[in-house]
């Protein structure tokens, strides 16, 4: 017997404190208000902290007007003059860069780092690192990085805001942390009594259809189950849904002559 797919499965030990672990940096930041959107970005989706290299034109007013209420975020921000103070201190580096055509480095989507960070580094230190705007992480920078994110967008127009990227990231991450949200539908699991309920429904049209009298009843029904609560996944499983369906037509077919 299969066991059913794991889907979008939640370690049992992840909570909201696996965002906290992974901080933000900001490589070479070239507008304050872009630092204070970032800042934000942090705060609603609960990230750990700022980090900023190299931010010789950090502008605190426009940062502190673009960050609302995340000025907290701003005032215990890390500021650095070189990566080598601070790469050395988390367990896994990711960059996030549009340069992936030449790197060879292990390159995800956002989605993809999200899920392999809520799998594989719950309780490790993380740094997301963002280039500045007009350049991005130049190939010194990623090579210093585990591995490099890429936000999939338009080929006309490739290149995304900072902070906006940024969210993208947090927001993903954030999603991790709720099963309910990882799915386009979000309706309850289907419980024992339904399933039960479903088998008998199905055993019935297929009884009618005359189905069972060159098929077992009892192993079609195991393995229906066993399609129903794995998917379909070998080329047999096709041939019982195929089958399943000429019988149901060439029942209806029979109907529709006896009508005649």
């Amino acid at each position: 017997m299969k066991t059913p797919k794991e889907k979008n499965t939640i370690p049992a030990n992840i909570d909201a404190s696996f965002l906290k672990a992974i901080d933000i940096v900001l490589v070479k930041p070239r507008y304050g208000g872009n630092i204070g959107s970032v800042a934000r970005a942090i705060k609603n989706m609960g990230l750990g902290g700022l980090v900023l290299v190299n931010s010789e034109r950090y502008m605190p007013s426009e940062a502190r007007m673009m960050a609302a209420s995340a000025q907290d975020i701003l005032d215990q921000a890390e500021k650095t003059d070189g990566l080598e103070d601070i790469i050395g201190r988390y367990d896994l580096v990711l960059g996030v860069s549009r340069r992936v055509k030449s790197s060879r480095q292990r390159i995800m989507t956002p989605r993809q780092a999200a899920w392999f960070l809520s799998r594989e580094m719950v309780g490790k230190k993380v740094a997301l690192m963002f280039g500045p705007e007009d350049s991005g992480l130049m190939a010194r920078e990623l090579s210093q990085c585990h591995g490099i994110v890429s936000i999939p967008s338009h080929e006309d127009y490739p290149s995304l805001n900072l902070a906006q990227s940024v969210m993208i990231l947090a927001y993903e991450l954030r999603m991790t942390l709720d099963p309910e949200l990882n799915s386009v539908h979000t309706y309850s699991g289907s419980s024992e009594r339904d399933m039960e309920e479903l088998y008998l429904q199905i055993e019935t049209v297929l009884e009618r259809t005359g189905f069972f009298i060159r098929n077992p009843e009892k192993n079609v029904m195991v393995h229906l189950k066993d399609i129903l609560s794995s998917g379909i996944e070998t080329s047999r499983d096709v041939r019982i849904f195929r089958g399943i369906f000429r019988r149901i037509a060439w029942y209806l077919n029979k109907e529709d002559r006896s009508k005649v």
